[in-house]
C-alpha cells in the first residue's frame, strides 16, 4: 500500500512540486489583496500597521460624527440670521409708523407739540424762587434743598412746605396727573390745594409717601395715591373734583422730615385736566395699529428655530468641533421677542411717548444689528472648523490607506509574473524522465 506520494517522487519532482505549491501560495495572496484592495488584511500580516491603520480610521470616524453636529450648527445660525434680517425689516416699519404718528403731533392733527390735550393745562417753574413758604413755622430751608430743573421738575430734599401760583377754578370733572419719585423715603409727602397759609383749616391735600400717616388730615385715605417705593418715576392720577371743587390760588407740597438724614420727593410733568383723556382715544388707535406691527417681532423669534434650538428666544448653541468637548464654541442667544428688545406699546398720548418709542425702535434695531454681527462672526468660525475637521476627516483616512491599501499595478505585475512562473513549473513537472526500457536498449 502506498502510504506517501513521496516514495514514487524522487527529490528533484519534489522540489518542483514544493515550488509550484509556493507559487500558488503567492498567487491566492494577490489575488486576495485585488479582490481586498487591501496589502494587509489582518494583524496577522502587519501587527503594527493593522493597528494603526485601525485607529487612524477610527478617529476619522469620529471626526466624521462631528461633522453632523457642525453643520447643524451651521444651519441653526443661518436660520437665526434670516430670523434677524426679518425682525429689522418690522422695525423698520414700526419706525415708519411713528415717524407718522409723530408728524401728526407735530402738525397739530394730534393734540399740541407739547403733547397736551386741548382740555389740559400744564403746571410750569422756572426755578426755585417760585416755591415759596407755605407754612412758615414748618419750612426749613436750613435743612436742605429745593431744585429745579428745565423740564418742569422740582425736588425737595430735607423739611420744606412750600406752594406755587396756580389760580385754577377745580371743577368736578378736573383731574391732577404727575409724575412723582422718590429714593429716600420721608416723614410725609403731600400734594393739595390752598388759599392761605394755613393747611388746618381744609384737608384738600393727598398723601403720597412717608413714614407718618398721621397729624394731618388728607381728602382721601392714606394708601389710596401712595407711591410704590420703588425709586423710579410713578404717574400718578387724582380725580380731585370727586373730592373738592373751587378756586385756588396755590398748589401746595408737603415735605415734612424733621430729623435726618432727610428724605427727598420729586414732581414733574403737573398736569390739570378737565373731563376725559381726550388723547387717550386717539392714542388706543396708534396703539393697536403699532401693536400690530411689532407683535411680529414675537411671531418671528417663535418660529425661527431649527432642531429645537432657537437663538432668538434665548437658547444657546453649543458647536464640538473634537472628540473630548475641549474644542468648541458656544453661540449665545437674546430674546428678540417685543419685550426682550424693549419695545412698549402702550401710551400714545404725547408727543414725547411717540419720541420715547422711536428711541426704544432705534435702540432695538441696534441690539439686532450688534448679535446679527455676532451670528456673522460664529458662522465663520464654524465654517472654517468645518473645513479643517473635512482636511483631518481625509488626512487620517489616506493616512490609514498608505499602511493597508494595495498597490493594484504591482500586485497586478505580481500576479502575471507569478501565472507565468506556474506556467513554467507546470510544464517542467510534466516532462516525463526516461524510462528504464529506453535506457536498456
Amino acid at each position: 500500500m502506498v502510504k506517501d506520494v513521496g516514495n514514487i517522487l524522487d527529490a528533484g519532482q519534489r522540489a518542483r512540486v514544493l515550488a509550484l505549491s509556493k507559487t500558488a501560495r503567492q498567487l491566492d495572496g494577490v489575488f486576495l489583496r485585488l479582490a481586498s484592495g487591501l496589502k494587509i488584511n489582518s494583524s496577522l500580516d502587519n501587527p503594527n500597521a493593522f493597528f494603526l491603520s485601525r485607529a487612524l480610521t477610527q478617529r476619522a470616524d469620529d471626526l466624521a460624527r462631528l461633522l453632523d453636529g457642525i453643520g447643524q450648527g451651521i444651519r441653526t445660525i443661518q436660520v437665526a440670521d434670516e430670523g434677524v434680517k426679518a425682525s429689522l425689516k418690522v422695525l423698520d416699519l414700526a419706525e415708519s409708523y411713528l415717524r407718522d404718528v409723530e408728524q401728526k403731533y407735530l402738525s397739530g392733527q394730534v393734540g399740541f407739540q407739547t403733547g397736551l390735550a386741548p382740555n389740559e393745562t400744564l403746571v410750569t417753574f422756572n426755578n426755585s424762587a417760585d416755591f415759596i413758604t407755605y407754612v412758615a413755622g414748618q419750612d426749613v430751608p436750613a435743612s436742605g434743598t429745593v431744585t429745579v430743573t428745565g423740564n418742569n421738575e422740582v425736588e425737595l430734599q430735607g423739611n420744606f412746605w412750600k406752594r406755587l401760583a396756580l389760580n385754577y377754578n377745580v371743577t368736578a370733572d378736573t383731574t391732577l396727573i404727575f409724575e412723582y419719585r422718590s429714593t429716600v423715603q420721608p416723614e410725609i409727602s403731600a400734594i393739595g390745594f390752598d388759599n392761605d397759609m394755613n393747611f388746618g383749616n381744609d384737608d384738600d391735600r393727598f398723601f403720597l409717601y412717608g413714614s407718618q400717616t398721621s397729624g394731618i388730615n388728607f381728602s382721601a385715605p392714606t394708601p389710596t395715591y401712595e407711591y410704590t417705593g420703588s425709586g423710579a418715576w410713578q404717574q400718578i392720577e387724582i380725580p380731585i373734583g370727586s373730592f373738592f371743587t373751587g378756586s385756588f390760588t396755590h398748589l401746595t407740597f408737603i415735605h415734612d422730615d424733621d430729623l435726618g438724614p432727610f428724605g427727598d420727593a420729586s414732581f414733574r410733568n403737573i398736569i390739570l385736566r378737565e373731563g376725559p383723556d381726550q388723547n387717550l382715544a386717539l392714542g388706543e388707535g396708534f396703539e393697536a395699529e403699532y401693536a400690530k406691527i411689532v407683535s411680529q417681532l414675537d411671531s418671528i423669534s417663535i418660529d425661527a428655530h431649527y432642531r429645537g434650538v432657537n437663538l432668538l428666544r434665548s437658547d444657546d448653541l453649543t458647536t464640538q468641533f473634537n472628540e473630548d468637548a475641549s474644542s468648541r464654541l458656544i453661540t449665545q442667544g437674546i430674546n428678540a421677542s417685543r419685550e426682550g428688545l424693549g419695545l412698549e406699546i402702550e401710551n400714545f398720548n404725547s408727543l414725547e411717548a411717540v419720541q420715547l418709542k422711536l428711541e426704544q425702535v432705534r435702540a432695538a434695531r441696534e441690539k439686532l444689528r450688534n448679535y446679527g454681527a455676532t451670528l456673522s462672526s460664529d458662522l465663520n468660525v464654524i465654517r472654517i472648523r468645518n473645513e479643517l475637521t473635512n482636511g483631518l476627516i481625509n488626512t487620517h483616512r489616506a493616512g490609514a490607506q498608505d499602511l493597508v491599501v494595495a498597490d493594484t499595478n504591482e500586485e497586478g505585475a505580481n500576479m502575471i509574473a507569478l501565472q507565468t512562473r506556474q506556467q513554467i513549473q507546470v510544464s517542467i513537472l510534466s516532462l516525463r524522465p526516461p524510462s528504464i526500457l529506453s535506457v536498456l536498449t
